[in-house]
Order: structure tokens, then C-alpha cells, then sequence
């Protein structure tokens, strides 16, 4: 298998694109991996390292968001017992509230609308996911 080779990711490079999924620059994760900086900078420009790297990218994204998922029913539950709490809620608290629902629900409708174009756009060029 040659380093070159588009359809395959040998070891050492996995390991400079784990690194750099780790958050090291292109000299920590060139030495990470084992090799030279100008061998590291040369792959980072390769297509193939860089659809490996978005993909262990949205790989890890995607179990963040899985994770945050999971915290949503004890975030409601939390907000559900500061609603009915007995206690009056201060005018700054109340302002916080309606700021962050607001902010969601337009962060919300960005991603529908980002969403549907790139959908889109994906039936224009004939792209399958």
C-alpha cells in the first residue's frame, strides 16, 4: 500500500490525523505520528487526508451531539422545576430565559434552512449520503 494512495489511510497518517483531531498544530502532529514537519504539511494538503479528517471530524461531532442529546430530559427537568418554583424569578433571570429560547429556536431555524440548501444541492449534483 502506498502512502500515496487515495483509497487507503496508512497508520502513521491516521495517527497525524489523530492528532490533529486532538487539537495539536501540523509540527506536534507530524511528530506525533512519527515523521518530518514537511512530510506532515505534504500529506495535510493530500485529499485523501483531508476527507479523513472531516470525516473523523463529523465522526466525533456527531458523538458530542449524541452525548448532549442524552442531557436534554434532565435540561428539561431542570427548567421544569425553576418554572414552577414558588420563588419569583428576578427580571434579569426571566430576560435570560427568553433570550436563550430565542437564540435556539432561530440557531433551529438556520439549520432547517442550511439543511434544505444543502439538500438541495445534493439532488442538483446527484450526491448520495
Amino acid at each position: 500500500m502506498s502512502q500515496n494512495d487515495p483509497a487507503q489511510i496508512t497508520p502513521k497518517q491516521e495517527k497525524f490525523i489523530e492528532a490533529l483531531l486532538a487539537g495539536a498544530n501540523l509540527t506536534v502532529a507530524a511528530s506525533t505520528a512519527g515523521i518530518a514537519y514537511k512530510t506532515g504539511h505534504r500529506w495535510w494538503k493530500m485529499p485523501h487526508i483531508q476527507v479523513a479528517y472531516r470525516d473523523a471530524q463529523q465522526t466525533l461531532f456527531d458523538a458530542a451531539l449524541a452525548r448532549l442529546c442524552e442531557l436534554v430530559p434532565d435540561a428539561l427537568t431542570t427548567l421544569r422545576r425553576h418554572i414552577n418554583a414558588e420563588v419569583e424569578p428576578t427580571a434579569a433571570t426571566q430576560l435570560r430565559a427568553a433570550l436563550g429560547s430565542i437564540e435556539q429556536s432561530v440557531q433551529l431555524h438556520k439549520i432547517a434552512e442550511m439543511e434544505a440548501r444543502l439538500h438541495a444541492l445534493e439532488e442538483q449534483f446527484n450526491i448520495r449520503r
